[in-house]
Parts: C-alpha cells; sequence; structure tokens
C-alpha cells in the first residue's frame, strides 16, 4: 500500500501545483476540456467550482494529480509521478467510495493515442461502448476518442480487497474457509470473546455470519497464514461503522492480532475515508484492547455487553477512532 497517498479536497494553495502540471503540453493534450496555455486564474477557477466527485491526488504533503468520479471518471497526474502506479492506487479508492454510495455504473472516455489512459482504464475493468467525436479545448478541434464503461458488478470481481503484510493474506472468505472458522470462533475462550458466537453453533450457523463480502460494507476479511485460515477481521456498514476481529488462540502472543486488523483497518480508511469508527472489548480482553489503542482508538465508555458465550451482561470498553486533522 502508498501509505502515503491520501484523496482531498483541491485547496486555494493547490494553484500553484495544478498551474504547473497542466502548463504541461504532453499531460494536457490528453485532457478535452482545459485550456492550453493554463494560467493561474483558470486554476482558482477550477478550484472555487470543483464538486464533490472532484479530488486531490497527494503524495505526503505534494499535489500530484487530480481525479473526477461522477457522472464520469476522469484522471490526469502530474508529470514526474506518472507510471509510478499512483493513479491506479488513487482510482480504486475513489472509485470504492462511489460505488460504496450507491453507484451502479460509470462512463469514461480517451482519446484516440492515449495508451496509458487506455491501459489503466482496462486495467481497472472498462469495457468499450464504441467510438466517439470528442471536443478537444487544447486540441481546438473534435478528436476521435474511445467511450467506456464500467459497472459496480465488475469492479468488485476485480478489486476486492486482498491484502499481503509480511506474515499474512488477508482476502474474501471462500466455502472452503468455513469449517477452519467454524473450528476458531466455537472454542470457548474465542466465543467468550466476541457477541454472536457460542460452542454449541454448527458450521451452517457460524457459515451464516461469516459470508459477508471482501469490498463494500459489511465486509469480513479471512486471514490466512502458511495456507491455512487462522482468523477474520470484519467492519459493518451502517453510519457508525463496527470494527471486530478474531484469531486463533493458538496463535496468540506473537504479534499476529495487530498485524492483521493494521492492515485490514489502514485499507478500510483508505477506501471509504470513514469520520469515525467504534469497537468494543470485553474488559478482560486485554489483547484486544491493546491492539485497539495501537490503532489510535479512544476509550470512550464502559458499557455492559452480552454474548452468547457468557451467561450475562459483562463490562466492557467502548472504543471509538476519528481521523486525525493534518
Amino acid at each position: 500500500m502508498m501509505q502515503s497517498l491520501r484523496l482531498t479536497r483541491p485547496w486555494p494553495e493547490d494553484v500553484e501545483a495544478i498551474t504547473a502540471a497542466l502548463g504541461d503540453w504532453e499531460t494536457t493534450r490528453w485532457l478535452t476540456v482545459v485550456p492550453f496555455p493554463y494560467a493561474e486564474d483558470d486554476a482558482r477557477a477550477f478550484i472555487e467550482e470543483a464538486g464533490p466527485d472532484e479530488y486531490a491526488i497527494r503524495m505526503g504533503a505534494s499535489l500530484v494529480g487530480m481525479l473526477r468520479v461522477g457522472e464520469s471518471f476522469g484522471i490526469w497526474m502530474a508529470p514526474g509521478w506518472q507510471g509510478r502506479g499512483i493513479a491506479r492506487r488513487a482510482a480504486i479508492l475513489a472509485l470504492t467510495r462511489f460505488f460504496a454510495g450507491g453507484g451502479q455504473a460509470i462512463a469514461a472516455q480517451h482519446l484516440d493515442g492515449n495508451t496509458r489512459s487506455a491501459r489503466m482504464l482496462d486495467w481497472l475493468g472498462f469495457r468499450p461502448t464504441g467510438p466517439l467525436q470528442i471536443a478537444s479545448r487544447p486540441l481546438g478541434r473534435d478528436a476521435p476518442a474511445q467511450g467506456l464503461r464500467l459497472t459496480r458488478a465488475e469492479f468488485e470481481a476485480r478489486h476486492a480487497i486482498d491484502l499481503q503484510t509480511a506474515r499474512l493474506r488477508l482476502n474474501a472468505i471462500g466455502p472452503d474457509d468455513h469449517e477452519a472458522l467454524h473450528r476458531i470462533v466455537t472454542r470457548p475462550s474465542v466465543a467468550r470473546m466476541l457477541l454472536r458466537f457460542h460452542p454449541d453453533m454448527t458450521p451452517a450457523d457460524t457459515a451464516a455470519i461469516l459470508s459477508e463480502g471482501a469490498l463494500f460494507p459489511p465486509l469480513r476479511l479471512a486471514v490466512r497464514m502458511d495456507g491455512r485460515v487462522i482468523g477474520a477481521v470484519a467492519v459493518s456498514a451502517g453510519s457508525v461503522p463496527r470494527l471486530s476481529y478474531f484469531l486463533d488462540p493458538e496463535l496468540a502472543g506473537r504479534g499476529i492480532g495487530q498485524e492483521m486488523v493494521a492492515a485490514a483497518f489502514d485499507e478500510y480508511v483508505a477506501r471509504f475515508d470513514p469520520q469515525q469508527v467504534e469497537a468494543d472489548a470485553f474488559l478482560d480482553n486485554l489483547p484486544s484492547r491493546k491492539v485497539l489503542k495501537n490503532l489510535g482508538f479512544q476509550r470512550v465508555e464502559d458499557i455492559r455487553i452480552k454474548s452468547l458465550a457468557r451467561e450475562d451482561r459483562d463490562m466492557a470498553a467502548l472504543y471509538r477512532w476519528r481521523p486525525s486533522v493534518s
């Protein structure tokens, strides 16, 4: 993952960077609506008028491109930042948010000869819809182009979350994973730390809970180590999503829980840009409380909650995460 890549609003202080990037003919010639030469007043007008579907692509403190995901998809990268995979990663994040927000399909287009854009759109899953003639402002004439379209289903099939860490792989839960997951969540020591599981559940019972997808919330990722399933990480849907996870207790004490939850949570935050996330941990679940603290969750209150594997409601800490202001 590109940890320093962020999508934000374009800011007034981006005028100089946008002007410099779009002053490059080899960048601007493939766009259709921007003027050339491109002046600072053009950048100021763009920033002032930019809608919620316009994203600034940032690497650290640098604006390196712009991206639009709304009625149509469009992207440009500044000279010096092209060919590094940044555009692909930024597109994945923005398209995930677009489809998670209810979008079902999105159009795109590229001028004939723009092979770099054509390759990226194909990699994203866009399918051709036919040739077009597009008015190009930089060229000052109509130009031949290709139209494309991407559906939610096609995007999900290609770009569901699939993560690799130093020791682990996290991806979609498959039918062959349920036996191992059932074995873990029905262990008394695990079930009593969770809410929806108990030791007497059947494989069909646990499979019904563990059948969520690997891209749009509610999502749940299987955690794999050396070819076997050792746990899972989940994030619920809703206005205040909730993080949950479990690990085979045979692997406790090796930092695996922190590794798997951090990887899944970082990817979730990058893709969905949540304003807050909650989690809870029973007070006797010290490893889970440590994981949440290390991720930046703050303990906000202690509450009584019910686990199916405990006789009565028991005390737990409610944790809340909010993004840092930068």
